[in-house]
């Protein structure tokens, strides 16, 4: 599970500065996207924060990606319906365990490894208020095909689910949840993400 999005969220930081030319959507998205990943990978590969530690890493990747970006839009939708079987306050303990999770596999994740090559391609309006941006990520040897997929929310647009080598992290997440509220609640849902930020190292396989 975390696999895909350990990969995906490499692309997710924040271009700054205007341009007076006029863009289109699909051209300003891109570019936003690509933003991401200079701020994002900086955080890791940057002298600048080579003192931090990993926790004031992990706080500054989510920071410079919620200047972007709704995390709590692609969580709910892999939640689903479960999300009502959750109580006011369970639901927003969920949300923020599960960024703490991602954002620590990220940053693990990285850890020790050569800096990802990353190449954003076609942008394709799917429907109106819709639309897909391809990428490609060069690590350790291998490469990863990433696609996002965006929706213009009131709040702007909104990265509503990431497929990474054709496996949807929405459909991904919300299988496992499927499973886990089968028999299990709420609380126990939160019990098992403490449990796993609890852990030294949460590797590409762990699941909730």
């Amino acid at each position: 599970m975390l696999k895909y999005l350990t990969k995906a969220i490499l692309l997710l930081s924040l271009i700054w500065g205007a341009s007076s030319v006029s863009v289109s959507a699909e051209e300003a998205q891109r570019a936003k996207l690509q933003g991401t990943i200079d701020a994002a990978l900086n955080v890791i590969y940057s002298d600048c924060c080579a003192s931090l530690s990993d926790e004031e890493k992990q706080a500054k990747v989510r920071q410079t990606i919620e200047a972007s970006y709704d995390l709590d839009v692609i969580i709910r939708r892999a939640i689903g319906r479960n999300w009502g079987v959750l109580s006011p306050r369970e639901q927003g303990e969920v949300l923020e365990l599960v960024k703490q999770l991602v954002l620590k596999a990220y940053v693990k994740g990285l850890k020790g490894k050569g800096r990802p090559q990353v190449t954003l391609g076609e942008v394709t309006t799917t429907s109106e208020g819709r639309m897909e941006i391809e990428s490609k990520i060069f690590l350790d040897g291998k490469t990863f095909y990433v696609l996002y997929r965006l929706r213009k929310m009131q709040s702007g647009w909104q990265i509503y689910d990431i497929v990474a080598e054709n496996v949807s992290v929405v459909s991904n997440y919300r299988e496992q949840l499927d499973d886990h509220f089968r028999k299990g609640t709420g609380a126990e849902l939160i019990t098992r993400l403490k449990e796993l930020l609890q852990q030294d190292e949460i590797n590409e396989d762990t699941k909730i």
